[in-house]
């Protein structure tokens, strides 16, 4: 629970949020790992304590999942998260998210869709990303606080 709390510090910390992929699947999923860490961000979500933007391609990138497996209730779960949780922005992929997530594929080798996700929380004034894409903390250097949920999780 000592880390627990310290991720819920930090998160608390801030008051805009944004996060990849991993995250969404990670929480709805309830990852044997990593779901009690983002139990905690989306329950600070959920109560208006963080405002939560994130990139439409985090919707894309998730119902490929269920769409692969044929999995229609879980299609239709993400579905609604996406259309109505509350606090929770889906934002699109601008021109300008486009020429920032540019910027930092040339200056840090991201891969697309993890410099789309980064350019979409630096253009909307996220103050933090949370991830458990290690080559993502570089990107702290734009002023963006990169949380990587292995770093709150107790060691064997």
């Amino acid at each position: 629970m000592g880390l627990g709390a310290s991720f819920r510090t930090v998160l608390l910390s801030h008051g805009v949020v944004s996060f990849d992929t991993m995250v969404v699947i990670y929480h709805f999923e309830d990852h044997p790992k990593y779901a009690s860490l983002t139990q905690l961000l989306f329950e600070a979500i959920d109560r208006g304590d963080l405002i939560a933007q994130i990139s439409v391609l985090v919707a894309g990138e998730v119902l490929t999942g269920p769409k692969k497996a044929g999995d229609q209730e879980m299609l239709l779960h993400y579905r609604h998260v996406f259309s109505s949780y509350p606090n929770l922005e889906l934002l699109p992929a601008t021109m300008q998210v486009m020429e920032l997530a540019s910027d930092l594929r040339t200056r840090y080798n991201l891969k697309t869709p993890d410099a789309i996700h980064l350019g979409t929380a630096l253009c909307h004034g996220a103050q933090a990303f949370v991830t458990n894409d290690e080559q993502m903390r570089q990107v702290g250097a734009e002023g963006l606080e990169v949380l990587i949920l292995s770093d709150f999780v107790k060691a064997g």
